[in-house]
């Protein structure tokens, strides 16, 4: 009988045992390398920039190659969306099937232009960095020598405007030397654009070598 009783009693408190386990086992913290992104991007609005009066692009350009009018270039775009701020690591990969807002940057002269690769990361603090690997060919100045690449946007996606701002940039070529850029603001449209020329100046010394520049 005493048995009996004791067995009763162990099974009608076995399903709260198990509750209490099993509720304890569901208490764990986050991984420290992990970002939940259906979570981080819960009710965003892809089809809105960040700053829907302004929003600033800063751009780093590298000329890898230059051959007669093709020019071989990265281009990393950097911007700041705070909707996407989150705790954990630097900076992570972002996969392809997330689509945040990103701006509708093109090389506006450019003709039989290539993707070759591109990539996508996010910051902690919400600041994305798209790095492009381009092949286009743009026309040469009127002594076949310097290439000016014009920077834009197609259409002002998901703001007014964008701002393109040139905050660093290389060239290590013996037959270019330096770049040098300029703001032109252009209407069309009824839309304002903050396009940003590019020049890629030849070196007057090594210049006559130019054609036999290779990739």
């Amino acid at each position: 009988m005493i048995f009996s009783f004791y067995s009763s009693i162990f099974v009608s408190l076995l399903p709260l045992l198990v509750t209490s386990s099993f509720d304890e086992d569901l208490i764990i913290e986050r991984r420290p390398h992990h970002v939940d992104w259906e979570d981080l991007f819960m009710e965003y609005n892809r089809y809105s920039a960040p700053n829907r009066n302004k929003q600033q692009v800063n751009i780093t350009l590298e000329v890898i190659g230059i051959r007669n009018d093709k020019v071989l270039l990265e281009l990393t775009q950097d911007w700041r969306d705070e909707r996407l701020r989150f705790v954990g690591v630097a900076r992570v990969p972002v996969p392809s099937h997330i689509q945040p807002w990103y701006p509708d940057t093109y090389i506006r002269n450019g003709w039989d232009v290539v993707v070759e690769q591109k990539s996508l990361e996010l910051n902690y603090d919400g600041t994305f960095q798209f790095r492009q690997k381009y092949q286009t060919a743009v026309d040469l100045d009127e002594n076949g020598k310097e290439l000016t690449l014009v920077i834009s946007s197609f259409n002002n996606y998901g703001t007014e405007r964008i701002h393109y701002n040139l905050v660093d940039s290389k060239v290590d070529l013996s037959t270019h030397s330096h770049i040098t850029s300029k703001q032109v603001l252009r209407k069309s449209d009824n839309l304002h654009f903050d396009d940003i020329h590019i020049t890629i100046h030849s070196n007057p010394i090594d210049s006559i070598i130019s054609s036999n520049s290779t990739f």
